[in-house]
């Protein structure tokens, strides 16, 4: 909540904010109201110590099929673009409406023999928390009477929460296990696993991103109430934080990672019912993956993290709606 409350003060300020005038307004604010639904997945890592040989230890699958969600967006921009070069700002929030969003899928690969997976779990995945926080500000350049190019700096703001119920887990059995060690040795996991049914909720995930992009975009004017726009963003400048609790075996894991890479291209199509509406529809694809960093845990809620392994992050969704831009 404290988080929204922030934004809502940004919003207001960027509302109240004077508008430049040169003879005629020739800047103007606009407020969009959003739909629409957000498509994918989250994805937790766990990378082997070196004693185990498969390249992950633990994958960890977070679907959002689909979340719908409702926002708004600001644009502060010129009234006429394509008169001549100038400066543009937008801010976008999107908050998701929680509910069931598929399934949460977790799978380990333990051996130190072979790199066959030896556990599988599977869960009804429910999304508690989807938000979204965008803000951009660049240059818009003319390059023709009917196309629009602009360039700009994208900083985003992201926080997804899940939780994982009901469900089952399959898992091999060891090989010549003993009550004080592991042997690391596993029967196939098709060969008589143990396997397991859960009620209730059984884990929970928090990720929490943000990141700065450079982006550009292309906009052609058809006629003069109709557009369309293609967009792309490219970053390594990306950090994440995750927090994942395993109810059943009361631990709590923390992932402070960053680095990777954040790809997002885009497609909007507008046109402009009247002289003060615009109505619009878009679809964008945010991808990030090979974000690393160190794992810590703990007893859930008691005691200090102590460094464990390494963990990686990833994220792929698609995300479309509408909007209704209204002119002030």
């Amino acid at each position: 909540m404290k988080n929204i409350t922030v934004f809502a003060v940004f919003v207001i300020i960027c509302i109240a904010s004077p508008v430049p005038v040169q003879g005629q307004q020739s800047y103007a604010v606009s407020v969009s109201p959003l739909f629409g639904l957000v498509s994918g997945q989250a994805e937790e890592l766990v990378y082997p110590n070196g004693q185990t040989k498969a390249p992950l230890l633990s994958e960890l699958l977070w679907n959002m099929k689909p979340v719908f969600y409702y926002g708004v967006f600001l644009d502060f921009s010129q009234i006429r673009p394509g008169d001549r070069w100038g400066f543009f700002s937008n801010t976008a929030i999107k908050l998701g409406i929680p509910g069931a969003s598929g399934i949460h899928e977790n799978r380990d690969w333990q051996s130190i023999v072979n790199t066959e997976l030896t556990d599988y779990s599977k869960h009804d995945n429910h999304t508690k928390e989807l938000f979204f926080f965008d803000f951009a500000a660049g240059l818009s350049f003319p390059l023709h009477r009917s196309i629009l190019l602009k360039t700009y700096i994208n900083v985003s703001y992201m926080r997804f929460s899940f939780f994982g119920t009901d469900g089952y887990g399959t898992y091999a059995r060891e090989i010549n296990p003993t009550p004080f060690r592991i042997s690391g040795q596993f029967h196939p996991i098709s060969d008589n696993p143990d396997r397991w049914q859960f009620e209730g909720k059984v884990i929970t995930y928090t990720q929490e991103w943000l990141y700065t992009a450079p982006g550009f975009s292309v906009s052609y004017f058809f006629l003069d109430n109709f557009y369309t726009e293609l967009s792309f963003m490219a970053s390594p400048l990306i950090l994440c934080i995750g927090l994942d609790e395993h109810i059943k075996s009361n631990v709590q894991y923390s992932d402070i990672m960053q680095g990777g890479i954040m790809l997002e291209p885009g497609l909007k199509f507008s046109f402009s019912a009247v002289k003060w509406l615009d109505i619009s529809w878009d679809i964008s694809w945010r991808y990030i993956s090979r974000t690393r960093g160190t794992s810590y845990s703990r007893p859930t809620g008691t005691g200090s993290y102590l460094e464990g392994g390494k963990a990686g992050a990833g994220l792929s969704i698609l995300t479309t709606g509408f909007g209704f831009n209204v002119r002030l």
